[in-house]
């Protein structure tokens, strides 16, 4: 009887991004083992979740059938391609939730806009 191993840091928020997307014969123990063996190796946890979120969110209705299995994607390291996307991701919504605009950037103005003040100033 095998002992369920302790599940490493991060691994069930990995697991539960991926576990929508496995193929009948991803297994989540194979992915476990791989998970750990990254982390020990220096990955981190937030790399690893933050790559399979934006790696599972690009893909396409097509490719969704061939998806690689969790342990063959992780050891790709493909994690590591893939989390800045996410971070880049988050960061754009996190700017259009707050609906803060930058005052020192100038923002764009129409043409009418440009000419209806041109009229004003020559008005005056």
């Amino acid at each position: 009887m095998k002992i369920k191993e302790q599940e490493p840091e991060g691994f069930p928020e990995f697991w539960s991004a991926w576990r929508p997307f496995m193929r009948k014969n991803d297994g989540r123990g194979e992915a476990r083992t791989t998970y750990r063996k990254h982390i020990l190796a220096g990955a981190e946890p937030a790399d690893i979740i933050d790559g399979a979120k934006a790696y599972l969110r690009s893909l396409t209705e097509r490719e969704k059938p061939y998806i690689p299995l969790a342990a063959t994607w992780l050891n790709r390291e493909a994690y590591a391609d893939w989390a800045e996307h996410e971070r880049e991701y988050q960061k754009r919504l996190a700017e259009r939730s707050t609906n803060v605009v930058n005052i020192n950037r100038p923002q764009p103005r129409s043409k009418w806009a440009m000419e209806y003040e041109a009229r004003k100033q020559a008005a005056e």
